[in-house]
C-alpha cells in the first residue's frame, strides 16, 4: 500500500504491453478492470527526430492516446487523467498558459507532429 491507501497500482512498460496495439490495450483493460487511469505514455524524442518523422510521432501518438481513451470509455473508467505538455500550445502564447490558448495561433514547427497528436487527445478527453 502507498502512502495515500492504494494497494492496486497497475503499470505496464512498453515492453509488457503495446499500447499501439487496440486487441492488446482492451484485453489488459477487460482483465485489469481499472478505475483510474493516468496516461503519461507518448512516443518522444529530441527536435530532429520529431522532424525527421513526422508520421511516425503524429500516428504513434494518435494510436497510444486512442487506445487508452476508448478503452477507459469502453470499460467504464471513472477517472481518465490526460497528461500534454506545454508544446500544445501556439509557439508564441502568452504566459501564464491557459487552456483558451489553445488552438489560438501556430505550433512551434520542431514538435508539432507531437502537439497535434497531444491536442487530438485533449479534444477526445
Amino acid at each position: 500500500m502507498d502512502q495515500h491507501g492504494y494497494d492496486n497500482l497497475i503499470g505496464r512498460s512498453s515492453n509488457e504491453l503495446d499500447l499501439k496495439n487496440q486487441n492488446k490495450v482492451q484485453d489488459f483493460f477487460k482483465t485489469q478492470r481499472p478505475e483510474i487511469v493516468i496516461d503519461a505514455a507518448a512516443k518522444v524524442g529530441e527536435i530532429l527526430a520529431n522532424n525527421d518523422y513526422p508520421y511516425q510521432f503524429l500516428m504513434e501518438n494518435m494510436q497510444i492516446q486512442n487506445n487508452l481513451i476508448d478503452a477507459s470509455l469502453q470499460q467504464g473508467v471513472e477517472k481518465f487523467i490526460f497528461l500534454g505538455s506545454s508544446c500544445v500550445y501556439p509557439k508564441f502564447a502568452k504566459q501564464p498558459l491557459k487552456e483558451e490558448y489553445l488552438l489560438t495561433d501556430s505550433l512551434e514547427p520542431t514538435n508539432q507532429w507531437y502537439a497535434l497528436a497531444k491536442i487530438s487527445g485533449v479534444m477526445a478527453c
